[in-house]
């Protein structure tokens, strides 16, 4: 089974369909380009860094990453990478090899690798689906009209993509919530809870944001 290099990210959560642009400076993540590149898979791991402390026997990320495939990368004159990534689904985070990469201040750094488990999206009943996917589309063009700027409201309908994967994938990335939320939408066991619990955080929302009812 292919080893594939991990990117953990600070605040950022990744859902398939999403294409990130990425800007590689630090001599291990450098050597993940080259990895990628000289593996001939141009695949990833991206996973979300935990908020918490940890000891030194946990990982620093959570264990649920998003597999990327890299659609463009160019190398400037400094060494440095600038690519765009495609997020393809999740990705289970099991570390099976460790590399210390000396930095140039002279430090070294942890560049992980994990085998390539791909964790399915359960399905159910499309029709079924479909339902739950309006309901948490009527309720995200509520909070677009709560917390966008006018001109973006409306460009939401020409945005939505049809696919029901990538809907849920539009939804969670453009609702404001904190990373730890976010990483909860990605780690949903089916689409229809994903649009689930994309549609209570943005109700929650919308309630603490809506003025007090007059008594």
């Amino acid at each position: 089974m292919p080893k594939l290099a991990l990117f953990p990210l600070p605040s950022t959560v990744v859902f398939p369909g999403m294409t990130v642009p990425l800007f590689v400076f630090e001599e291990r993540y450098r050597k993940l380009v080259r990895y990628c590149q000289n593996q001939d898979q141009n695949q990833f791991i991206i996973a979300l860094g935990k908020q918490e402390a940890f000891s030194d026997t946990e990982m620093p990320f959570h264990s649920l990453g998003t597999l990327m495939t890299i659609l463009d990368l160019s190398e400037n004159a400094d060494g440095t990478f600038e690519l765009l990534a495609h997020g393809q689904g999740k990705c289970l985070v099991e570390i099976t090899q460790t590399e210390h990469i000396a930095e140039g201040d002279g430090s070294h750094r942890p560049l992980y690798y994990s085998e390539r488990k791909i964790v399915p999206l359960e399905r159910c009943d499309l029709n079924q689906e479909r339902l739950v996917a309006w309901d948490a589309l009527e309720v995200f063009t509520k909070y677009a009209k709560t917390f966008f700027a006018f001109e973006a409201q409306k460009k939401i309908d020409e945005a939505i993509p049809e696919d029901l994967i990538y809907q849920a994938s539009f939804i969670c990335a453009n609702i404001r919530i904190p990373a730890e939320e976010r990483q909860l939408l990605l780690e949903a066991v089916s689409l229809s809870q994903r649009f689930q619990l994309a549609q209570s955080f943005m109700e929650k929302h919308i309630e603490a944001y809506a003025p007090p009812k007059n008594l």
